[in-house]
Order: C-alpha cells, then sequence, then structure tokens
C-alpha cells in the first residue's frame, strides 16, 4: 500500500535545476514561514539536504547563505553543529507593511512576464551589432557590480534590463520597463538579506541566457530566458518573505 507524501516530505522533495537557488530560499523560506520548520529547528545536514533536493552543494550553499543572511536560518559550528532554523522570526518579519501582498506581486510578476518577455523577444529580432555590443557591456557592469555595493549593483541591473527595452526601440516598452524597475527596487529595498552577495550573485546568473539569446537572434530563447529570470526573481521574493506577504496585520 503505497503512502501519500506529506506537507514536510514535499519540503525536501527534489527540485527543477533551472533557478534553483532561488526554488530552495522559497521552499524553505515558506516552509519557515507556514511552521513546518519549527524556530530552532535543525535541518539535515547540507549533503543530505543537497542530495534530497537533488542539487549541487554549492547550490545549496549559496541558498542557504541568502536565508542566513536575511536572518531565517543561522549555522552552529562546534559541537552540535548544523544549520539551524533562528528561533526569534519577529526581526525579520518588522517589514510586512512595505512589501506587497501575494496578489498585488503575482500581478507584477505577470506584468513584468509580458512587457520584459516581450522586449527581449524583440530585441533579439532588432538588434543590430551595437546595440548588441551596448547588451553585451550593460550586462558586464551589472556582473562586476554583483561584488560591490547593493545600491551599485541595482543601478547596473536595472541597467541592463533597460537596454533591453531600449534596444526594441520602442518607447512604450522603455516607460513601461522603467516603471517595473522602480516597483522592483521598492521591494527590494524592504526584504531582509536582498542585499546579500550570495542573492545578487544569483540574480545576475539569470542575464546571461537572455544576453546569449539576444547576441543569437534566437527570439524565442530570449523571451524564455527573460520570463525564466522574471519566475526565479519572484521565487527569490517569497522566499524572502518567508510566504507571509501581506499577513500581517
Amino acid at each position: 500500500m503505497s503512502t501519500q507524501p506529506s506537507a514536510r516530505d514535499t519540503v525536501f522533495a527534489p527540485l527543477q535545476v533551472e533557478g534553483a537557488v532561488e526554488r530552495i530560499v522559497r521552499r524553505l523560506g515558506e516552509a519557515i514561514g507556514s511552521g513546518l520548520l519549527q524556530p530552532g529547528e535543525r535541518l539535515p545536514s547540507e549533503l543530505e539536504l543537497a542530495a534530497s533536493l537533488d542539487v549541487a552543494p554549492m547550490t545549496l550553499r549559496q541558498a542557504l547563505a541568502i536565508l542566513r543572511d536575511a536572518g531565517y536560518v543561522e549555522t552552529r559550528r562546534g559541537r552540535g553543529a548544523g544549520t539551524f532554523v533562528v528561533a526569534d522570526l519577529a526581526e525579520p518579519l518588522g517589514n510586512a507593511r512595505r512589501v506587497p501582498t501575494h496578489a498585488e506581486l503575482r500581478d507584477l510578476v505577470d506584468w513584468r512576464r509580458a512587457v520584459s518577455g516581450e522586449a527581449a523577444f524583440l530585441a533579439a529580432e532588432r538588434a543590430d551589432a551595437d546595440l548588441r555590443a551596448r547588451l553585451v557591456t550593460a550586462a558586464a557592469l551589472a556582473e562586476t557590480s554583483a561584488v560591490g555595493t547593493f545600491a551599485g549593483y541595482r543601478l547596473a541591473d536595472c541597467g541592463f534590463h533597460l537596454a533591453v527595452a531600449e534596444t526594441t526601440g520602442s518607447s512604450r516598452l522603455v516607460a513601461a520597463e522603467t516603471a517595473i524597475q522602480a516597483a522592483y527596487g521598492e521591494i527590494l529595498g524592504s526584504l531582509p538579506g536582498s542585499d546579500s552577495t550570495e542573492a545578487v550573485r544569483a540574480s545576475t546568473l539569470g542575464h546571461a541566457p537572455i544576453l546569449d539569446a539576444i547576441v543569437a537572434a534566437d527570439a524565442a530563447a530570449a523571451r524564455e530566458a527573460m520570463v525564466a529570470h522574471v519566475e526565479a526573481t519572484y521565487d527569490w521574493i517569497v522566499g524572502l518573505r518567508l510566504g507571509r506577504l501581506g499577513d500581517a496585520p
């Protein structure tokens, strides 16, 4: 007789490789926020957790570093070593009023998929050699800024996405992308741990497939890569809010 997996079982079930860092952040964050993982609970060892999630240990460490920087888990050394859910989550959850509800965030993500996805599609169709070179420069600047200040990275990250929109030649798409980046900037500024080096690095990795597809003039692949990047950012945001968006009074 087969047994159905429990809710806790799904926390540690294998996940897709694409956007794995952000998916781990979201899954563990939501599990902590829902109470499936209790304050003070010890997580499986890194090797055990990486194996159960079917990801590389380095990928898991990146995700744990993001959650650790956000103040949701802690890693202890020496006797009783391991990674634990922090005992008191009151401090990290204090910014809830500045963060949109699940429905509002999902609406923003859908808007971004439509605007940024189509911008990537058209950029791949319309970019000439000079415009592709500008995109390569913008992507390189974002990657370089990933090891600097978060404010510097956000400017460079916005620069890359605006450069994609500008490549389409559509002023309306540029205006829409500008509004999207402003909305995301406000949200990210309110999230604990959003300035984590690992979080920034994970976000930057999403640019490469977009750039490669545009340079190769593969419009469909460019849209697909942009949508994947947008959804990965959504996972990251939800995870850093512990799945409690809009739940605070």
